[in-house]
């Protein structure tokens, strides 16, 4: 009877240290991935943008976005045309092209376009969203929202992300999702 107790304590033992308690599996994937705001990227938005350019003629740009996966940077720019959408997955730091799809839009689907020449650059929208926390900023995505250019700038508090929402022309802060 003592064996079977002690077999039965050490096996209990045993799961509860292998199964633990999830708290440090889900704050893991914050734990390595690189803070954009300490991060030189040599790709600028411009340059990620006339990429795309050069690779596909497009009426309009729809979505730009910087993102990591933990070891490298990149852009996801994406434009359509009439008839299609493309999409193109570029590296932040070398400009090579990673990634591209295009598939055929569906009527009522159609995005519309990013007015590129009139909107504040992507560092003085961070800059924005870090005179108000000083979390980690893990990347950020430029798109029209509701007929307005904004960008949600990811940040990182914990294990949590939080999104503040720009409005890229004016500066201004919409929200917070």
């Amino acid at each position: 009877m003592k064996r079977f107790l002690l077999i039965l304590s050490i096996m209990t033992l045993f799961c509860l240290t292998a199964c633990g308690d999830g708290e440090g599996d889900s704050q893991s994937g914050n734990i390595d991935k690189p803070n954009l705001a300490d991060e030189e990227i040599e790709v600028s938005l411009q340059n990620a943008v006339d990429i795309f350019l050069r690779e596909y003629e497009v009426d309009y740009i729809t979505k730009v976005e910087l993102d990591s996966d933990m070891d490298q940077w990149k852009y996801d720019v994406a434009g359509a045309s009439n008839e299609k959408e493309y999409e193109l997955v570029i590296d932040a730091h070398t400009g090579d092209i990673l990634d591209q799809s295009e598939e055929a839009i569906e009527k009522g689907d159609e995005e519309q376009g990013i007015s590129l020449n009139e909107i504040l650059s992507p560092s003085e929208a961070m800059k924005i969203v870090q005179a108000e926390t000083s979390n980690e900023i893990g990347g950020w995505t430029l798109e029209v929202e509701n007929g307005t250019e904004q960008y949600e700038i990811e940040v990182r508090d914990g294990s949590e992300d939080i999104d503040y929402i720009i409005n890229a022309i004016s500066g201004e802060l919409v929200g917070r999702d």
